[in-house]
């Protein structure tokens, strides 16, 4: 049986997560960068708005990307278990798609993150 204050304990917790999904979602927000890296080296950067079909050569062979409706999906790879492909589309910053065995990396990220310092170490 719930008591008065585990009504009170449950509803802070629900505006809680409500106010931290927003400051994500917020802080999140803006345009997005499709950056693919092919083993280690970024290859192509290209607005998320923009619509294209283009391949990378990894190192096994061509792996086919997919940008249309503001997401972006791995069409084809030559890799043998097309854990890839099979990822389906991604749409929001800081998402990625990982092809490991042809050492392709397609990560969305936020374009006003780019100017923002992320660490400094000595």
């Amino acid at each position: 049986m719930l008591t008065r204050y585990d009504i009170i304990l449950i509803a802070g917790l629900l505006v809680v997560a409500i106010v931290g999904l927003s400051v994500v979602r917020f802080r999140t927000g803006g345009t997005s960068e499709v950056v693919i890296s092919v083993d280690g080296e970024e290859a192509i950067r290209v607005p998320l708005s923009e619509d294209h079909l283009f391949s990378v050569d990894g190192t096994l062979g061509k792996t086919e990307i997919e940008i249309k409706d503001k997401r972006v999906r791995v069409v084809d790879s030559p890799c043998k278990r097309k854990i890839c492909v099979q990822s389906g589309w991604i749409d929001r910053p800081y998402q990625t798609i990982i092809c490991v065995p042809n050492r392709v990396v397609i990560n969305l990220q936020s374009s006003k993150d780019r100017d923002e310092l992320d660490g400094v170490t000595e």
